[in-house]
């Protein structure tokens, strides 16, 4: 895993209304929702390595993968739209239908009921494969080695060591406590960088300067 460094947690407007939230508001490993279906997944497992595979295997597979998510709502006559919604882990859970972010919020919300937030990220980056663009997914520290768990594939393994993935390339690493950032990294289309490497189309400065 390439060293990354602490950075203040990032407003991202991507729900309705231009409303804001945290970057790690995204990770909610406390919701009932979340706790229900870890609960449900995991009972009987006495594993670990067997409640890690049940948890990706579900994220995998039952949540319909889709490249972005397109989300309306309409309150009293007043229509919100959102092209590229970022879905909350419960929202996921519900209309199983996610992009490669929403699986991955909910698969490291999930696994953290089982492991520390030193332990696991999502982690926003770049997938070279013919040619690069922007991807979320999961890595994992178990016993002191570094793994890819990849939301979006019920067909890999869950635990894929990182010296195996070359492809990947790690720019922004966060959970529900912290955010980091690797420096000299841009996250690439469909994403947009700006400076800092973050994801300009997601930035909500109105909402961290305090303005409505």
């Amino acid at each position: 895993m390439a060293v990354a460094t602490p950075i203040d947690d990032q407003p991202i407007a991507a729900s309705f209304f231009g409303e804001g939230k945290w970057l790690t508001d995204y990770v909610t490993p406390d919701a009932l929702e979340v706790q229900e279906l870890y609960e449900g997944l995991t009972a009987g497992l006495n594993n670990l390595e067997d409640r890690l595979s049940a948890l990706h295997g579900w994220v995998a597979s039952e949540v319909k993968y889709v490249k972005f998510v397109r989300g309306e709502l309409r309150v009293n006559g007043h229509l919100s739209v959102q092209n590229d919604l970022w879905q909350m882990p419960s929202q996921v859970i519900r209309t199983q239908v996610g992009n490669c972010a929403n699986k991955s919020f909910l698969l490291a919300s999930l696994l953290r009921n089982e492991l520390s937030a030193e332990n696991v990220h999502c982690v926003l980056g770049n997938l070279y494969n013919g040619k690069p663009g922007g991807h979320v997914w999961i890595e994992l520290n178990l016993g002191g080695r570094d793994y890819i768990m990849e939301s979006t594939r019920p067909d890999v393994s869950p635990l894929v060591p990182t010296f195996a993935t070359d492809r990947y390339e790690g720019v922004h690493l966060f959970n529900d406590k912290s955010v980091y950032n690797v420096e000299g990294r841009t996250v690439m289309t469909p994403f947009t960088a700006c400076y800092s490497t973050w994801l300009k189309d997601y930035l909500d400065w109105a909402y961290i300067e305090g303005r409505k």
